[in-house]
């Protein structure tokens, strides 16, 4: 109910702008002047800010001095007409306030803080509807990471974040951001990297390892050989695993050039995990693109329930490039799940695929319920993982493919399941 002594002479900015927006209680006010003051029309110009300020003042909110600024504007220019018609005086209303101004903290920096009980870098600033539009390509980037608390955006403190944060504070000389040193010191180092980026990347310039450790080359060495157009696109495809960041682009092309559709699909992935579209492709483009790629040691994860159907049908396909005695079926089904177990077992022991794991192994068949003790213990490392679907899988499988930097999965439509740990499927 409203309660406050009022007449038409002692209405302020915030009782018009509520009249305006038609959510003024003075029709609650028992004076019969004050409850005609009724049935205003907002402009269409402007409604959507009025409507939003007066509910900000019915609220009990008090104007900023733009928002105020911006009121007495509005208010005399488009609704002088209206408060004639009620014999009010508006330029005499406006002038007056319900409350004090409400002073807001102009502050503008960036710097290191504490959120959550991390470290993270934070950028502070009033409402500002550009600065906001630079930040969206570091909010979607930073995904879960971002946070945001009373006009403060916090980042993960990782470099990318200090490069970009300090870089757009520079872009509005009219907002002056105070930088902590720390972070100035840090942005100084990266535009020392930003300047001769190639003395830094690690990477293959022109067919030469560079900004790798001795050991790291050593391996690649021993995996893939000495770089050059016949394997430079082997390379590009483990980046992840070898942490390789910097390619020659014409070089690579030229490499790349020959190869199938998918298996260039499969090489640009965005992410470790894959889901190759079943739709799209077919099974056996699938393990030509992996041969394609050398990804041996490849460990396959078997639905007990389509143990017969899926490893058949792997089988006859890789025979084709792995001899059989090169793979592995570490599990056996209990027969009393009925023919399909039967079978399972049956055809395992009849194409000798019951083989022990060991350097020469390229194939490992394993259910998606378990990883076999003899498989850890035989120190079997796979360069790749596929499996059909995208079916729960136990948690202790979950944990180690989530691990690798090539984990495919075939299936037909996007599932809640795609993902491992953290990862998110890259769909082909």
């Amino acid at each position: 109910m409203y309660t406050r002594p009022i007449s038409k002479k002692a209405l302020n900015t915030e009782d018009c702008l509520e009249i305006v927006a038609g959510i003024s209680e003075l029709k609650y006010s028992g004076d019969e002047e004050l409850e005609k003051i009724q049935n205003f029309k907002l402009h269409e110009d402007n409604a959507n800010i009025m409507f939003s300020i007066a509910k900000q003042v019915f609220r009990g909110t008090a104007l900023t001095a733009k928002q105020y600024t911006l009121v007495k504007k509005l208010l005399v220019e488009y609704y002088t007409d209206q408060f004639d018609a009620h014999e009010i005086d508006l330029k005499e209303a406006v002038e007056k306030l319900r409350f004090p101004l409400r002073k807001i903290d102009g502050s503008h920096w960036i710097k290191f803080v504490e959120y959550k009980g991390e470290k993270m870098i934070a950028i502070r600033f009033p409402f500002n509807k550009k600065v906001i539009k630079h930040l969206d390509e570091l909010k979607n980037a930073s995904d879960k990471e971002y946070f945001y608390d009373k006009h403060t955006h916090y980042f993960p403190q990782k470099e990318k974040y200090i490069w970009k944060l300090v870089n757009l504070s520079k872009k509005f000389t009219d907002a002056k951001f105070e930088i902590q040193d720390e972070i100035l010191e840090l942005y100084k180092q990266l535009e020392v990297f930003e300047k001769t980026p190639s003395d830094y990347i690690p990477g293959i310039y022109n067919f030469k390892f560079k900004n790798l450790p001795a050991k790291a080359i050593d391996n690649m060495f021993e995996d893939l050989g000495e770089p050059n157009y016949n394997n430079l696109y082997k390379f590009y495809d483990r980046r992840y695993y070898y942490g390789l960041n910097y390619f020659d682009d014409s070089a690579l092309v030229q490499s790349m050039a020959d190869k199938d559709t998918l298996t260039k699909a499969m090489i640009n992935r965005k992410t470790s995990l894959i889901c190759v579209d079943k739709k799209k492709w077919d099974m056996a483009t699938v393990l030509k693109a992996i041969d394609e790629l050398e990804r041996y040691p490849l460990l396959i994860l078997i639905d007990a329930k389509q143990g017969y159907s899926e490893v058949t049908l792997y089988h006859n396909l890789l025979r084709n490039y792995i001899p059989t005695e090169q793979m592995s079926v570490m599990f056996r089904l209990d027969s009393k799940l009925g023919n399909e177990a039967m079978q399972f077992n049956q055809y395992v022991k009849a194409q000798g695929l019951n083989n022990i794991v060991d350097k020469t192994t390229k194939i490992v068949y394993i259910s998606n319920n378990k990883i076999p003790k003899p498989l850890m213990k035989s120190g079997f490392r796979p360069k790749g993982i596929l499996t059909i679907g995208s079916k729960k899988v136990a948690n202790n499988i979950d944990s180690y493919v989530s691990a690798h930097d090539l984990v495919m999965q075939y299936d037909e439509d996007a599932s809640p399941h795609y993902s491992y740990g953290y990862m998110k499927a890259d769909i082909i």
